[in-house]
């Protein structure tokens, strides 16, 4: 079936580019003519995907499509990059910029069943974080540029990254040598949101809470419940602007309300603290007492000082003789950091190309949720967006993780028209 996918594509991609003339129209119209032609075909393979998904580190069929149809495109390929993932190195005839492009390609264990007609034969794995859909858009998006090597100054690198549900794709192609095969000098990258489809997202600097989880070492203590109740009240004192009350998706399901959501100047999201669970327990032999707290935390300042300030309360209280050690345990991810400048460069290059009320800047951080996205940020400086795929009408929600995911396909077609067109601009740019 792969096959065919391919084949087909490539006919109606090759179709269509021998019937117009580059002179003539602009790169950007291409572009857009290209995306329709080939847009049925990337439906199709979506589809694909979505009935056949893998979960982190087993995307072994995800990744050999991938391969084949970078492959068939004429794109140099490496494979087997981290564990499945997959590179593809799109050069240009000309000197330019080096831009990345990555797409992650699993999914996630879930019993509910699949809401859509192409349901997942996977028992008990599905697609509902959008990553199907972030695998075809990339491979889309290499599809129209490849048409445009001619027109291409630079080069422009496809990651397909493996494990991203687990944190550990990125960092395991990193640590496999990816920045000695690629040398990017800027890397960008999508998640599907619960906005309305074909809306992009993006802010600067921060797109997420960080998420913290504290460990505070004590000795053994008879008081152990005022101890508790004693550092309970410490956490209570950070919470502001939002407390968590009952389940977290009381607040996420906040975050597209026009009035106080991500998108709007009053939101609730632009600076807070929430405490999401605290407990103190002490070690099998009784040697050490642990209280841990997992907390959201917006201001990156305010987490780097804060086992500071609970250790000054800590050693001015009655416990301080009982108290050993205060620290974060190891994170798996954090937030993506979205460079100002190239956020602004992005956002004012694609908005001069398509609707302008498609792209509406995020005025706060979004809670509960993270991307290993930012390891590639750690190395070079880049972009995260997101780009909505919900429809109303047709009661399509793409909020992602829940178990009535789906996303309106018409998105496919704005996240490769957009985001090939922000790839080529910035490939040539100077």
């Amino acid at each position: 079936m792969k096959t065919q996918l391919i084949a087909i594509l490539l006919i109606v991609t090759t179709g269509i580019l021998s019937a117009q003339s580059g002179k003539s129209i602009s790169n950007y119209q291409q572009i857009e003519k290209q995306t329709d032609a080939i847009y049925s075909s990337l439906v199709e393979i979506r589809r694909d995907l979505h009935m056949h998904p893998e979960l982190s580190k087993q995307e072994k069929r995800t990744s050999k499509i991938v391969a084949e149809y970078l492959e068939k495109l004429g794109i140099e390929v490496k494979t087997n990059i981290g564990g499945n993932g997959v590179v593809g190195i799109l050069k240009g005839d000309k000197e330019g910029r080096n831009i990345a492009w990555r797409a992650d390609m699993d999914a996630i264990k879930i019993n509910e069943p699949d809401v859509v007609d192409f349901k997942s034969k996977n028992e008990g794995v599905r697609h509902i974080c959008g990553h199907d859909v972030h695998t075809t858009i990339g491979l889309g998006i290499a599809t129209v540029l490849s048409q445009q090597k001619e027109d291409l100054e630079g080069t422009v690198y496809f990651i397909f990254q493996p494990a991203e549900e687990t944190f550990t794709g990125a960092k395991d192609m990193i640590e496999d040598g990816l920045f000695d095969i690629i040398k990017p000098d800027e890397v960008y990258g999508l998640h599907i949101g619960p906005e309305t489809s074909g809306m992009i997202n993006v802010k600067a600097n921060e797109l997420f809470a960080h998420t913290k989880t504290l460990k505070v070492k004590f000795k053994p203590s008879a008081n152990e419940n005022e101890l508790e109740n004693f550092m309970n009240s410490i956490l209570k004192g950070f919470v502001r602007n939002i407390e968590q009350k009952g389940s977290p998706w009381d607040i996420i399901n906040k975050i597209s309300d026009p009035k106080i959501g991500l998108t709007s100047k009053e939101t609730i999201f632009k600076d807070y603290f929430i405490l999401q669970g605290a407990r103190l327990n002490t070690d099998t032999d009784k040697a050490v007492t642990f209280y841990n707290a997992s907390f959201l935390e917006t201001d990156i300042k305010r987490v780097n000082n804060i086992p500071h300030e609970i250790k000054k309360l800590i050693l001015n209280s009655k416990f301080k003789d009982s108290f050993i050690s205060i620290g974060y345990s190891k994170d798996y991810a954090g937030t993506p950091i979205n460079d100002p400048e190239l956020t602004r460069i992005a956002t004012q290059t694609i908005s001069s190309f398509y609707n302008k009320e498609m792209f509406t800047p995020l005025y706060g951080q979004v809670p509960y949720f993270g991307e290993d996205f930012i390891f590639y940020q750690q190395k070079v400086p880049g972009v995260f967006f997101f780009l909505g795929g919900s429809n109303i009408e047709k009661g399509i929600s793409s909020m992602p993780h829940t178990p009535n995911f789906a996303v309106d396909e018409k998105t496919i077609k704005y996240g490769v028209q957009s985001f090939a067109t922000l790839l080529l601009e910035r490939a040539n740019s100077k």
